[in-house]
């Protein structure tokens, strides 16, 4: 077991490996309708008829710069998805929006869909995302990100992954923000 999979696994529940399913669900298409059958079916009634409000809402959504506010906005996480799709569907106007936000965004919801997206994205999108990263203030917005280049498997921002993971565990002594960037070298070098 390489040194990363072994600090990694110390904190298997981290908000990096909710981040990181929320990634993956959307390209299992398995995955996803087994989340409608289970999770929407069984909402309460007053639930479910706020989930298909906003979800008509998401779908009448016409250009990028109301779909990237929407990214901080959505109540229901059972929406997300959904919004992210509507979002990769215009990557092109969406994407330098997400990167302007992100250097100055705290806004966790904000970060996570931003972060979900971006795994979903075309390449082009995880280098414009390390050169826009020394500008990213916030500590969980780095380490949310860091999972991005584990998913696009890109071996060649190790090192920067390891800077990272050092940096932010120097930063946030309190909270494991480590962790996004350890479970993106576990995604690349993983066994």
């Amino acid at each position: 077991m390489n040194k990363a999979t072994m600090l990694f696994k110390r904190n298997e529940l981290s908000a990096a490996m909710l981040t990181h399913f929320r990634m993956t669900m959307l390209t299992i298409p398995e995955v996803k309708n087994l989340f409608e059958d289970v999770i929407v079916a069984d909402m309460a009634p007053n639930r479910h008829e706020d989930y298909q409000t906003e979800k008509d809402f998401i779908m009448n959504l016409s250009n990028a710069e109301d779909i990237v506010s929407y990214m901080r906005k959505v109540r229901d996480q059972a929406n997300s998805g959904l919004l992210i799709e509507r979002a990769i569907g215009c990557q092109d106007d969406v994407m330098p929006l997400i990167f302007k936000r992100l250097s100055t965004s705290g806004h966790d919801v904000f970060i996570e869909n931003a972060a979900i997206l971006l795994a979903n994205a075309q390449e082009k999108y995880t280098d414009q995302l390390y050169h826009i990263f020394p500008q990213i203030r916030n500590a969980y917005a780095r380490s949310e990100l860091c999972i991005v280049f584990g998913v696009k498997q890109k071996v060649e921002y190790t090192d920067f992954l390891l800077e990272q993971s050092n940096q932010l565990k120097a930063e946030s002594t309190d909270i494991n923000y480590e962790q996004g960037p350890l479970l993106a070298l576990n995604l690349i070098y993983g066994e």
